[in-house]
């Protein structure tokens, strides 16, 4: 009995530490955007700020998640403790001599840019310097971050997983402290301040090593160093790697390259109002600040994608895996239709808020001190539109797991790869339609996620022999669009009076959050209530699992 009781309280652990994590991060981001607002600064941080995190995204946690951890527990298994010390030596040596080689590679790319720049005094060469910089001081996080996440997989190896769990929440309250101490600390200007925060993501990335590093000896696995690509483990490692790092990194490319066009084609305040590129004569369809608001959107919606369709996900893959093992193909059909229906009416009812309830929404969390009532408008804009994908993004989660519970990688990846250069012409050509401009990359996201639920439900169909489709599913979804549609609508007939409410409150922010918090309640009650009423039993199941 120990022994469940023991891995219950692990993931409760867990569960508070995500939370923790999350509330942190958007506390981050909150005091990110009140402090230097839609700004070319804050653009800049944000594009340095995601190469190392994509890296960490690409190497540090799919890579090693799929190669190192299941190597690495059957080295403990087998051989024990030294053989474990050994592989995480030789393991560590050879990552970090590869993933210096690539931050130098980069700082060396970036010291170029910056000589390009030369002493051009415009505000386009200005901001250029500004991104170079910011990008070469947190490039080393590239290498601690994957320190951290080799460290954190042996850690879980051995059954320690809250030390992992809160690392995130180390970066989270450093950079806190970086925004509000340390750039200060450092000059009066937001560009001068927004390198304290850049500072504070290198201090975090130490930190968390350092914190590391005791959990580890007392696990009995200290760290060593050697490098040995001969070891057939380390043979085994890198063997796996490849494959994972060319699939994760067709999936991570899509938001990079959003970031670069974002970047590319956004003006530079005080800067020239056109671009001439090979010859060619153009004005810049996106404003200062884009990337920032961009970056604020995404975060919103992947807080209810975070909490609710990817922990259906994981939640729903080794039951997946176990009826396809059975060959039981009515319950794996089964088993996803019923993950699929809650995956959909958790993004049509969070969706449908945010499209009605975008602009209380971001008002509550960010407009504060420089970030004004245009920058809400922006970033509302930009939300309405991943609201309107939501559904496609929850439900695209669950068709891969079930994919993945037969055994195949390549289908998803082929999906993927096809509908990669179709997102990205998506989006240079929308941002240039006055009524869309920053909402492109929203539009297109939403698009090539409802194409690949779609060509995902259908491929699957041809692999079982069981229903996929079927007319109670297609039922459920016409109802579910009625209950979130119902509730969308009783949010937006009620927007006056909940304003009318909240405004005899004594505080700004508290009437915001009365405002906001009050408005999103009563559109998951209404659809919730209307949902039930319509005989759906995804309601109560979702209550269920949100409360679990």
């Amino acid at each position: 009995m120990s022994r469940p009781v023991s891995v219950l309280s692990s993931a409760r652990l867990i569960a508070l530490c995500t939370l923790a994590s999350r509330l942190t991060g958007l506390l981050r981001d909150m005091l990110l955007a009140q402090t230097y607002g839609l700004v070319g600064v804050l653009d800049a941080f944000n594009y340095g700020f995601q190469i190392p995190n994509l890296f960490r995204r690409l190497f540090g946690e799919g890579a090693l998640a799929a190669a190192f951890v299941p190597i690495f527990t059957r080295t403990l298994e087998n051989q024990g403790r030294p053989a474990g010390r050994a592989l995480l030596a030789r393991a560590l040596a050879l990552m970090t001599v590869a993933i210096t080689t690539v931050v130098v590679l980069l700082e060396l790319i970036l010291l170029f840019v910056w000589l390009s720049a030369g002493d051009d005094p415009s505000e386009e060469a200005a901001s250029r310097r500004l991104l170079v910089s910011l990008t070469a001081i947190m490039l080393p996080f590239m290498l601690t971050i994957c320190i951290v996440a080799l460290f954190s997989s042996v850690l879980n190896c051995v059954g320690s997983f809250v030390p992992a769990a809160l690392t995130p929440v180390i970066l989270n309250v450093a950079m806190i402290a970086g925004i509000l101490l340390l750039g200060p600390a450092v000059g009066d200007t937001p560009g001068e301040q927004i390198f304290g925060v850049a500072l504070s993501v290198i201090a975090a990335g130490i930190v968390q090593i350092l914190l590391l590093l005791p959990l580890l000896s007392r696990a009995d696995l200290r760290v060593g160093w050697r490098l040995d690509t001969r070891d057939e483990n380390v043979r085994k490692v890198l063997g796996l790697m490849v494959p994972v790092l060319i699939g994760q990194g067709v999936l991570i490319l899509g938001p990079f390259l959003d970031s670069q066009v974002c970047w590319l084609f956004s003006r530079v305040s005080g800067g020239a109002a056109e671009a001439t590129w090979f010859g060619l004569t153009f004005r810049y369809p996106l404003q200062e600040g884009a990337l920032s608001a961009l970056t604020n959107a995404q975060r919103l919606y992947q807080f209810p994608l975070g909490v609710l369709a990817i922990s259906l996900a994981v939640a729903a893959l080794p039951t997946f895996t176990r009826l396809a093992n059975r060959e039981d193909w009515a319950g794996w059909a089964a088993e996803i239709g019923r993950t699929l229906r809650l995956a959909l009416l958790a993004g049509l009812l969070a969706g449908a808020l945010m499209v009605v309830w975008s602009e209380p929404i971001v008002r509550m969390l960010f407009e504060y001190r420089r970030f004004g009532a245009e920058d809400t408008t922006r970033v509302a804009h930009i939300l309405v539109w991943y609201g309107l994908g939501l559904w496609a993004f929850c439900t695209q989660h669950i068709v891969l797991r079930a994919f993945y519970s037969l055994g195949d990688i390549r289908t998803p990846l082929l999906i993927s790869c096809v509908l990669l250069p179709v997102n990205l012409v998506l989006s240079l050509l929308l941002i240039w339609l006055p009524g869309v401009r920053e909402a492109a990359f929203a539009i297109s996201a939403a698009l090539t996620s409802t194409i690949s639920v779609l060509v995902g439900m259908l491929l699957l169909q041809r692999r079982t022999p069981a229903a996929l489709w079927s007319g109670d599913l297609l039922s459920a979804a016409v109802r579910m669009i009625v209950a979130a549609g119902i509730g969308a609508f009783a949010v937006w007939a009620s927007a006056d009076w909940l304003h009318a409410l909240s405004e005899s409150l004594p505080a700004v922010w508290l009437q915001r959050s009365v405002e906001t918090m009050a408005g999103l309640v009563l559109g998951s009650a209404v659809c919730l209530a209307v949902a039930a009423a319509l005989g759906l039993p995804e309601p109560r199941l979702l209550l269920r699992r949100v409360s679990k």
